[in-house]
Order: C-alpha cells, then structure tokens, then sequence
C-alpha cells in the first residue's frame, strides 16, 4: 500500500512534537518501530470529559522519586489526573515501633502534587501489613497486677533452629559474608574478611523491653575460632551497647543490658573474624511484675484508640486535601471455612489469643476487633476526622480471577452488605487490583477476558463506584496457566503490542460496562518497567513507559483505549511533491535514518531540508 507523505506546516494548533521532548513524551531511540508514538499528546489528553466527567487517571507513585526527580514528576502529572503513593501513607510508614507518628513525606507529597493540580488518592487506611507491629502488640501486652510481686520471667526468645530469620543485613557480597540456618545449629554467619564493624545484621527485633530496666540477655553462641560479638540493643538512632566474646565451644553468653527506650531490635557486629559463627538461642530475662491478659473488651477498646489516632493524624496531615481512600485493603481471604458460599476475611494462621505476633510487619486488626467491627470502626473514624465529602472504597485482588468464577469479588460484595447492616457503615466503592498477565495462549487469555468483563458486570451491579486500583501486565508464553512471566528483555515487538492491544480492550470494556456516574477511573500501579532488582514483578514488562522512561507500545494501547481509536493532532495537511532527500532523512532526535526514501520507513515524523514531513 502506497503511503501518504505530508510536509507539516507550522501552523497555530497543530499538535506536532519538538526538539524540545522530553524522554516520557518519545517512543525508543534510535529505533523507527517506536517513532509514530512521538506525536501522540499526554495520556490524559484523550479522555471524553463530556461522555465520562468522573473518569480519573491514576498513577501508582513513588512518593520520594516525585518529590526529587524532576522528570518523574513530570511524567506523572503530563499525563494523569490522580496520583497514588505506593507505601508512604501506609501505617509502617508513618508510626514507628513506639507509636510516634510522623507525617513530613506525606505532608510534602500531599502539597506537592496539590500545587501541580492532580489529585491525591489515599492509600491505605486499614491493612493487615505493613503495620507498626511492635507498637500495637505492646499495647496489647498483659497489663500487670497493682500490687502483685516481681517475678523472674523470659521476656523474649528466638531459637534460630527453627525460626530461620533474620531482618536487615548489611550487603553480603560487598563485606565479604554469608548467612544461612539449620536445624542443628542454628544461624550460621560465613565471614570471608576481617573487618571491624562492617559485618552487621540484625538477628532479632519488635523486642518488648521497656526503658531503664535491666534485663540478662544470653546468647548461646560458638565459632570455628574465639571471637567476639559487638552489638547494640536499640533501634536505628541510639540505644545500649554490648560485647560479648565466644569460642569454638557451644556457651550460653550472659550480658546485662539496659535499654534506653520501650521497644528494641539487636544490632550484631561480627569484629575483625574469618570464620564461622554459629547462633542457636537468644533470650531476654528479667524482673516482671504479675500480669494477666487483656479481656477481649480491653483489647478492642485499646485497638480503637490505636486506630483513632492513626487516622486522625494523618487526616489533619492532609489537611482535607485527600478526598478518596482505600478504606480496607485486601480484606477477604480465599477460603470459604464456614463453608456459607463465600470466603472469609483474612486472619492470622494463629488465629486465637495469645498468638498474635505472627511474623513480619503483619498484624491483623481483625483478629481482636472481630470481622464486621474492624471495618465499621474504621470508616467511622475516616468519615469523623476526613473531608465532609470523603469517598471511602474496599479495595482487593483476584477479583477478576477465572479460576472460581470471580467468588473473591462476589464474596466481598456480600461483606460490605453484612458492613453495611448496621445502617451507619457505608462503603462507596470497589476496587480492584488487576495485576494481570497477558497470554500466548489465546484460550487462556479468552477465558480471563470473560472472567474481567464478568468482574466489571458484578461491580457495576453493586451500584458502588468502581475503580481500577493497581493495574498493571506481565507477559506469560507457552500453554502453562500458571507459568512464570517473562522478562522485558525477552518480549518481542509482537508480544508488546499484544500486551499493548489487551490494555486498549480493559479499558474499553471498562467504559462499556460501568455507567458514567459510578466511574472513578483507572490507576496504572507501574508508570515504567520494573528493575530486575524490584521488590514488585522485577524485571517485568509492567510499565507503559520503558526502565528509561521513553513510551512503550501500551502507550499506545491506553491512547486507544482511552480515545476510542488511533490518536491525531494533525489535519487538513496537504501533500507536498517537492520534499528533497538529497540532504538525508532524519528523525526528531537529530538521528540521520539509513533509508534512501520516505517509502522505506515506517509511520511517523521526520525532518527533511529543514522541514517536519509526517509519513502516514
């Protein structure tokens, strides 16, 4: 087929791109498959304001990156109308582990993209992780008996033979170092270079130890040699220091330590060794007055209080400027053990008092509130401290899923009827996660399709908002549903604009199904490509940009999804036959293109004796 060659006019309202680009707005250098993507304008340019006026694109943000890199703030405020902190107002985030809150990132990120004229979308509320575990469990701790007798009692213990783990640790291979565990002994530390402090990590932490009192500690502890153990009883910023020294022989090790503040982790250095350390038991003793466990009325009243002033504090920390939260986060579990037709909420697997510390930064408010007072609690307080138009969702994973016929979604619907019976309780909206992958095989993607059109049917049928939460896309080859997905550098240019084509029908079928007045919009969880080194889908092809923020192929499939078609700004262009290639064709960046004629290159601009030519 012949194509169409225009010499582009510099004409007032034309939409043509510059030098001036900046890497976000450019398809991939160097690279002639990527050069029609140079003149499409701004995500958020090609939503119908007029057809959907609720409709709001989301960005999931790295709230440190937009308050410091200048073209990552760029790239999410061009280009959507709602940005999404990742973690930074999640609890662990602001409370650390002796309840003390701190609100400067918020506050910054908040005013931040307030002054850039996007919308903040609050998440999360009310979560089972990434919580200030330390903090709520002692608030929890068994209160002592007035007047009862000290008693000699274990206040913290970890036996490494079976509870193998350990928290943060300095680099391995740049201090020359290993850790692992057995059953035998325990946790066995592999130094390969003596240094004198480098050689840290932390062994155990959320210890409940209370400010000035003296407590034993005893490390049971030998080597491959005689060395010693420098440490720290405390937490980042200060706390008791301790040696302790060891030989080839198993010792139990006693040091006297006196903490400096209520809750500690231990900070170990392995000093000027090579050889092997191996820990089996740590264990904290001391003085304890008489206690008796919390009655259940204690524990929910104290948990409420937690919850007050958490959401309190960071209500007045948005300053009303944050009108729409994720009230709960993934709330429902995927097991049905009362066996009603639908799945029960999450709970710890120690679920029964006096097994709450369940590992992690984990800590299920459900387990001591009860399962409709966790929810109903929350949205009280939310609605009490929030904005008078605060707009409150649920919001979950595995809606959409095929393999049981969307029962997550239809089981969280029949929870917020059972949240809601109260006649108080009002939830606003549903959302869903949708981290998805696309398939080679065709009979799988079909059957996730049915399943996605099917999810958006049952959440336009609830009469709630519906919202677009987290999405974003791995690539999945081969006939295995459950196959791993593979990582950016493998796709081809036809396997990107099949990701690039299933993201244009998502959000299509999001319009056709949800009526305008419960739409909230759509939120893309991952703007670029996740490293390899990411804590989230590492190395996956998740972004609509690419690692160096230039647009991807899905940049174009969002464009048709969002317009309804392939985007143009330039019209009423007439052909011109007297372009002169003599000189070379080039593309925006300057870059001289190996074709001899315009006929030989693919759709996009290009610069010929000084004039922009549009090849169609």
């Amino acid at each position: 087929m012949k194509k169409n060659i225009y010499l582009l006019l510099l004409t007032a309202g034309m939409c043509v791109p510059t030098m001036a680009q900046k890497s976000f707005e450019l398809g991939k250098p160097n690279d002639d498959n990527y050069r029609y993507l140079d003149g499409y304008k701004a995500l958020k340019e090609y939503i119908d304001y007029s057809k959907y006026p609720n409709f709001k694109l989301g960005a999931g943000t790295t709230v440190n990156t937009y308050l410091s890199n200048s073209t990552y703030k760029s790239m999410i405020n061009n280009n959507f109308t709602e940005t999404v902190a990742g973690n930074a107002m999640k609890m662990a985030s602001c409370v650390d582990g002796n309840g003390n809150m701190n609100f400067t990132n918020v506050k910054k990120y908040v005013n931040a993209a307030d002054k850039s004229g996007i919308n903040v979308y609050g998440h999360t509320l009310a979560w089972h992780s990434q919580q200030p575990k330390a903090w709520l469990l002692k608030l929890l701790a068994d209160k002592k008996v007035e007047g009862g007798e000290d008693v000699w009692e274990t206040v913290a213990n970890k036996d490494f033979r079976s509870d193998k783990t350990i928290g943060w640790k300095a680099t391995e291979s740049e201090w020359g170092y290993s850790t692992s565990f057995s059953s035998t002994d325990g946790l066995k530390v592999t130094t390969t270079k003596s240094y004198p402090w480098q050689v840290q990590f932390v062994p155990m932490s959320d210890i409940a130890l209370t400010s000035g009192k003296t407590y034993t500690m005893t490390m049971t502890v030998k080597g491959t040699g005689s060395g010693k153990l420098d440490g720290r009883v405390g937490d980042w910023s200060g706390g008791a220091n301790f040696s302790l020294n060891f030989n080839t022989e198993w010792n139990d090790v006693k040091v006297e330590v006196k903490p400096t503040l209520d809750n500690n982790f231990i900070l170990l250095h392995v000093v000027n060794y090579v050889g092997d350390v191996y820990i089996k038991n740590i264990k904290f003793e001391g003085y304890e007055g008489q206690t008796r466990p919390l009655t259940q009325e204690e524990r929910h009243d104290t948990l409420v209080w937690a919850m007050d002033k958490w959401i309190k504090g960071m209500m007045e920390a948005c300053d009303g400027k944050v009108k729409a939260w994720d009230l709960v986060n993934e709330a429902v579990a995927g097991a049905d053990n009362d066996r009603d037709g639908y799945y029960d909420l999450q709970h710890s697997e120690g679920y029964a008092q006096g097994t709450w510390d369940v590992g992690g930064d984990a800590f299920y408010w459900q387990d001591h509130m009860g399962d409709l007072e966790y929810i109903r609690q929350a949205c009280r307080l939310a609605r009490k401290y929030g904005p008078e138009d605060i707009v409150l969702f649920i919001n979950d994973y595995n809606l959409e899923s095929d393999w049981d016929n969307n029962k997550k979604l239809k089981s969280l619907i029949n929870w917020i009827e059972k949240w809601e019976a109260d006649g108080v309780t009002k939830i606003d909206g549903i959302g869903t996660q949708m981290h998805i992958s696309c398939f080679e095989n065709n009979t799988h993607l079909n059957n996730i399709k049915k399943h996605i059109t099917q999810m958006f049917q049952l959440m336009a049928n609830s009469g709630k908002l519906v919202r677009v939460s987290e999405l974003d896309m791995g690539y999945v080859r081969g006939s295995n549903r459950w196959g791993a997905s593979s990582k950016t550098d493998e796709l081809t240019e036809a396997e990107h604009k099949k990701m690039a084509d299933f993201y244009e029908w998502i959000i299509k079928e999001y319009f056709r199904i949800i009526p305008p007045e419960q739409q909230w919009g759509i939120c893309q969880w991952c703007t670029t490509d996740a490293p390899a080194n990411s804590g989230w889908r590492g190395g996956e092809p998740v972004g609509i940009w690419d690692i160096n923020n230039y647009r991807k192929h899905v940049y174009a499939g969002f464009v048709r999804g969002l317009n309804g078609g392939e985007p143009s700004g330039i019209r009423g262009i007439e052909a011109d036959d007297t372009i002169d290639i003599s000189k070379g064709i080039y593309n925006m960046q300057g870059v001289r293109m190996s074709a001899t004629s315009l006929d030989q290159l693919p759709c996009g601009i290009y610069i010929v004796g000084g004039k922009k030519v549009v090849v169609k």
